[in-house]
């Protein structure tokens, strides 16, 4: 159920990055999703900032659906995947809807690690106990 929660929301939230994009590249019935527009540098920032989120989440859903399957305690998958979306969150306002925000991009970058590190260490503490 965790996994299945947090698969959703970071669906709903590639949803928006995805719309960013296509505003910005004219779809004017997307509009609303091209305010902060500076130009082809928002494009390009927004079409990374998407690449970005679809790079690193998917890895991170395999290692919380192994870890759910497994029986991992419900309160540590609810930190690490709230650590994970509010990581992706940050990450992606910072580089595709803002000009500059070093803040929310490395921010986001590093909890995006710590939260995959995290959960990669648990998994692999988890097989290694079983023995």
């Amino acid at each position: 159920m965790i996994s299945t929660l947090f698969t959703s929301l970071l669906a709903i939230w590639l949803l928006i990055l995805s719309a960013r994009v296509i505003a910005l590249r004219g779809a004017s019935f997307l509009k609303f999703f091209a305010f902060n527009n500076f130009g082809e540098k928002a494009l390009s920032r927004s079409v990374r900032a998407q690449g970005n989120f679809i790079e690193y989440t998917p890895f991170f859903l395999i290692l919380l659906f192994i870890a759910e399957f497994n029986g991992s305690h419900p309160h540590f998958l609810y930190l690490v995947s709230g650590l994970f979306l509010i990581s992706r969150l940050m990450h992606g306002i910072g580089f595709g809807f803002t000009r500059h925000s070093p803040f929310l991009r490395v921010g986001g970058t590093t909890l995006t690690f710590v939260s995959i590190l995290m959960i990669a260490v648990f998994n692999i503490y988890e097989v290694i106990g079983s023995f």
